[in-house]
């Protein structure tokens, strides 16, 4: 029995590449992890395990702490469009301004893929400024309000 050398060479040879790890095409690099965001109220969120309230936005309660019908419809689209911008969010920064509230969650301003969480529910009139006195969603509407949302918001169409 002839056995060619070169054949038996290049068979090991095959062998052993077909049991080596592959290179890599594409550097170890560790997948970028999505942030564990929970929306308990439209200004208050639990980031990865930390409990925060919005220190630049005062939104309206859900029910059952809610003190009228208008302010837990204008909650409940508050926490939806919440829940919208931080469900697939890439990146949500907490960012600590001092303090606690009275449930003791950390004041702090959030951003949200670089935009500003507070501001974005401020501007669609989503949440008022926060005060010493907190707004009144059941209130009469009126101009004068002060802190309170703008009404070109309500007045949007498709909005």
């Amino acid at each position: 029995m002839q056995i060619h050398i070169p054949l038996l060479a290049m068979a090991a040879a095959a062998l052993i590449a077909a049991c080596s790890p592959k290179p890599a095409l594409f550097a170890d690099v560790p997948a970028a992890r999505a942030p564990q965001v929970m929306v308990l109220e439209p200004d208050a969120l639990v980031v990865d395990g930390r409990h925060v309230r919005l220190s630049n936005a005062a939104a309206p309660h859900l029910v059952p702490h809610a003190s009228c019908w208008a302010e837990a419809l204008a909650a409940r689209q508050a926490r939806e469009t919440v829940q919208g911008l931080v469900g697939g969010a890439r990146e949500v920064t907490v960012t600590p301004t001092g303090g606690t509230d009275e449930y003791n969650r950390t004041l702090a301003r959030v951003t949200v893929d670089g935009g500003d969480l507070g501001q974005t529910l401020l501007d669609d009139g989503l949440a008022a400024a926060p005060g010493e006195a907190p707004f009144d969603w059941c209130s009469p509407m009126s101009t004068n309000i002060a802190r309170g949302p703008r009404f070109s918001v309500l007045a949007r169409a498709g909005g």
